[in-house]
């Protein structure tokens, strides 16, 4: 006997099912901008903001002589100023779709833009920070790529402790509850459980202290979130460069350093570094690359100075046909001229081989700030005909906002960087 199967029908007969209820997004934690000082520009001033700061006065060395008056003290002024920025983005729906799908497509949409206008303040906020000059290493490392070891070089009590000295020394600030605000990942957060640290949960004091975004508990004089939005930092072998005589270039005949950078393709946060070797490249040649194949990245190219040394400054190159913009993957690139200026990655700032570092900060007040030029608009395009869409045929949800997060004072923060034992 022959039985009918349903897959016998699934040419049109039966259709799929779709729920109502939509599946979670990832949950992101965004904690810093919250952090930041804020400051509002006034329209109709530029777009530059400025602070100024008045430096202490040197103590006198000296006592007074009688009857002499002492040398007049002389009094500085430094400045700190932002430029603002103007973000932007927008989903375009067509009426059928918006007509025919099962989900409210533009409340969707709503909802996935307001997502995308967070995630694009707290990353320009953390690039920001991972600028920052005053950087505590895990274990005895110097630097970056001097991290070396899972179980040393990573997130101990020693680490909390030399920041928090470090911030009480340089006379930081603390909050208004007496604390400096520090933020972690999940895997550091991890490490100090797993090295014996004890935080005093945030659910503890609650009742008594108005908590951060975030707050996960207090340890060593510092009220700790967690964010599990920063990302690291990973380094992987050395890519392959030629240099073809054709197009001819600028370069010296010389050994450069070279480093290839991965850029998150969602996020656009820098991911990934290969080792920086130095690579030959012959006189009046350029030099060319083909972009590694991972689609989840976008690239770009630092290059040293002429025979430079390993923890040198690299420049990012100019590619010939994108200019400084991001190189899609595997895309054969051209080089034709050593860059000088512009930005830049040093030699020591690329992690070891197989090495993912994480960061970390602990900041006192007035730190960084956030300037807001423009606050955050949401535009959703209305029902009626109108002449560039006079049959309704596109509903457009957008977004805009115009800031820009400075640092306010280098010595009133302190940047972490260690790996983490649970990446064994």
């Amino acid at each position: 006997m022959t039985i009918n199967l349903s897959s016998n029908f699934s040419g049109g007969s039966i259709n799929a099912h779709i729920a109502s209820k939509l599946l979670l997004l990832a949950q992101k934690s965004l904690v810093f901008h919250q952090l930041s000082e804020k400051a509002v520009m006034p329209a109709g001033e530029g777009k530059v903001f400025q602070y100024n700061q008045y430096g202490r006065l040197n103590l006198p060395l000296n006592s007074l002589s009688e009857g002499i008056d002492p040398s007049s003290s002389d009094m500085s002024l430094t400045t700190v100023s932002a430029t603002a920025d103007q973000w932007g983005a927008f989903v375009e729906l067509s009426d059928v779709a918006v007509l025919t799908i099962k989900h409210p497509l533009l409340q969707v949409a709503m909802n996935l833009l307001s997502y995308q206008a967070a995630e694009l303040v707290e990353r320009e906020n953390i690039n920001l920070l991972l600028t920052g000059t005053s950087v505590i290493f895990g274990g005895t490392a110097t630097k970056r790529s001097g991290l070396s070891s899972l179980s040393t070089d990573v997130f101990l009590d020693a680490v909390a402790q030399k920041a928090v000295k470090n911030l009480r020394t340089d006379g930081a600030h603390e909050d208004e509850s007496g604390y400096f605000v520090g933020v972690i990942d999940p895997s550091m957060e991890q490490d100090i459980s797993a090295s014996g640290g004890t935080l005093v949960t945030a659910a503890s004091y609650s009742s008594i202290k108005t908590l951060y975004k975030g707050e996960i508990g207090e340890w060593r004089g510092v009220r700790w979130m967690r964010s599990n939005f920063i990302p690291t930092l990973t380094g992987v072998a050395a890519a392959s460069y030629t240099s073809p005589d054709s197009p001819a270039g600028t370069f010296a005949g010389a050994n450069y350093r070279i480093t290839t950078a991965y850029y998150n393709k969602r996020t656009g946060f820098l991911e990934k570094l290969t080792a920086n070797t130095a690579v030959a490249v012959s006189a009046d040649d350029s030099l060319a690359a083909t972009m590694p194949s991972d689609t989840n990245f976008v690239y770009k190219l630092f290059v040293g100075i002429a025979a430079g040394g390993a923890d040198d400054v690299m420049y990012q190159a100019v590619e010939s046909t994108l200019a400084n913009g991001f190189i899609p993957a595997s895309t054969a690139a051209v080089f034709l001229a050593p860059p000088v200026s512009g930005a830049s990655i040093a030699g020591s700032d690329i992690p070891a081989s197989t090495k993912i570092v994480h960061f970390g900060w602990v900041f006192g007040k007035e730190a960084y700030c956030n300037v807001d030029l423009q606050n955050l608009q949401v535009f959703v395009s209305g029902k009626d005909a109108t002449t560039d869409n006079p049959l309704v045929l596109r509903r457009t949800v957008g977004w805009k906002c115009m800031f820009k997060p400075v640092i306010q004072n280098n010595s009133f923060m302190e940047r972490i960087e260690v790996l983490s034992a649970f990446d064994a």
